[in-house]
């Protein structure tokens, strides 16, 4: 957004996170208190969430009645009112609601929807894109793109499972829901998801997996990695400062690291007392017991910034896309904790990389850690295959940030772009999966089989009737022959 502001467009923003940007062109409009306060979540809370990953989309459902709160809101509903303003296009995150595309609709606007992961099995459906579980891991499932039978089997099941509940717990619901907000007669959510011009996720089949695309779809995976900057004064000289390199340790912004329950905490504690390397962790609390000297806290770090500096060796993360990307573009190994959501996934694709490895936060133990550390940091290999990793990453025509404007621009030059819709987003399912064609071909061989079938025992039955009735006339007349005698 900030980008095509910078190259002329007038850009709105309707944010739950506003920023403050000295650009005349771009206008955040702040729906922060229609969503309710953020929290940060302890990884109790967190794991009781991934306990089982056939509750992740219906847990993810669950949110909905936020959404009707904040589409409610003022600020929203001053816009939907509106009637003097005009926008050229609507950008909007589509996870597993379509109601926003109410405002497209409203103001006759193409879309371009923004995921920000791999494409869910109702996107495939969405943008008419091939979709087989056989090889294409649903997001949760923590499946590389090469699986055995049983993981097929679940990810076969996760993928109906999620395509059900999507269907009857979210386009259902906002079905019901929208006139009642609007109060107005306002399209089916199937109808709305299906005007969707440009698709556009935040993944790379550098890291994750290759998969058929329509030319309505594009991996811009890597879109929010910037130039890095330089560092802090003290974060600087203690990384400069170490001999033999920096491990960067940082559960990302929602989970808190100080709600480590001590015995893994003391894990981890055990495991950096033992290494050369200095430690970077940040940590929200204010005091780390325990903490040894090689261990640098702070509540918050320049993670962008530290992930590129050389001497970085090691990134112990808790999986998260975002700072996943920067690792691989910068060639970091990754030892990955995941907690929740796509985080397994991402780790599951790095250790197929052979640039990272996972640790699985139920077997987290004093030996376990240290082990794990140390093998990413002695292990030559784990530095090269993050390095090769990069180098595919990084190799592409574009930038992410210039494939999403230049394919944004497009859709606004060429009115929404319907040429790059593939007829098969528009197919009833049947008929995308030749269904008709098939059940047409097989009644065809069935006809022509029982056609095949009845004649020949026609003909068999009239020859065996020439051949055996005319034998038993014969012997009847030799008979009557006799009798007359």
């Amino acid at each position: 957004m900030i980008e095509l502001a910078n190259r002329g467009h007038n850009v709105t923003v309707y944010n739950t996170f506003p920023k403050t940007y000295t650009i005349a062109n771009y206008n955040d409009v702040d729906i922060s208190n229609c969503f309710g306060p953020s929290v940060a979540w302890d990884l109790d809370q967190m794991k009781k969430l991934d306990v089982n990953r056939l509750v992740a989309v219906p847990g993810a459902l669950q949110l909905i009645p936020k959404y009707e709160q904040i589409i409610s809101c003022k600020p929203l509903m001053d816009l939907w009112n509106s009637t003097d303003e005009k926008f050229d296009l609507l950008i909007v995150e589509m996870c597993h609601y379509d109601i926003f595309l109410l405002f497209g609709k409203r103001f006759d606007a193409p879309i371009v929807a923004f995921h920000s992961h791999i494409p869910f099995p109702w996107h495939h459906e969405l943008m008419g894109l091939l979709n087989s579980p056989s090889y294409l891991p649903v997001e949760f499932s923590g499946y590389t793109s090469k699986m055995n039978f049983f993981q097929r089997l679940i990810n076969a099941l996760l993928h109906f499972h999620g395509n059900f509940y999507y269907e009857i717990g979210s386009r259902r619901v906002f079905d019901e829901m929208a006139p009642k907000i609007f109060n107005q007669f306002v399209p089916k959510m199937k109808d709305l998801a299906n005007s969707v011009n440009l698709l556009l996720f935040n993944t790379h089949y550098s890291i994750n997996w290759a998969m058929p695309l329509a030319p309505n779809v594009k991996e811009v995976g890597g879109l929010m990695i910037q130039k890095s900057k330089p560092l802090p004064k003290n974060i600087e000289k203690f990384i400069n400062e170490s001999k033999h390199g920096v491990v960067y340790f940082c559960m990302g912004s929602l989970l808190r690291g100080e709600t480590f329950p001590p015995e893994k905490r003391e894990a981890f504690l055990y495991a950096f007392s033992k290494i050369p390397q200095r430690v970077l962790w940040k940590w929200e609390g204010d005091v780390l017991p325990g903490k040894s000297d090689n261990i640098m806290i702070s509540k918050w770090m320049p993670q962008r910034d530290i992930l590129a500096h050389p001497n970085v060796k090691l990134f112990i993360s808790h999986g998260g896309l975002l700072g996943t990307s920067e690792a691989v573009y910068e060639g970091v190994p990754v030892l990955g904790i995941p907690i929740f959501g796509d985080q397994r996934t991402n780790i599951k694709s790095l250790e197929a990389n052979g640039a990272g490895e996972l640790l699985d936060y139920n077997e987290i133990s004093k030996e376990v850690v240290l082990e794990k550390i140390q093998r990413l940091l002695n292990d030559p290999k784990y530095k090269e295959n993050a390095k090769l990793l990069s180098d595919r990453y990084r190799d592409r025509p574009m930038s992410p940030l210039d494939t999403a404007v230049y394919w944004t621009e497009y859709v606004i030059r060429h009115k929404g772009a319907p040429h790059l819709r593939t007829a098969a987003a528009d197919m009833p399912w049947y008929q995308y999966l030749l269904l008709d064609v098939i059940a047409f071909i097989v009644a065809v061989l069935v006809a022509g089989l029982l056609i095949i079938y009845y004649t020949t025992k026609f003909i068999l039955r009239a020859i065996y009737g020439l051949i055996c009735g005319g034998g038993a006339k014969k012997g009847s007349s030799k008979s009557d022959k006799k009798k007359r005698n």
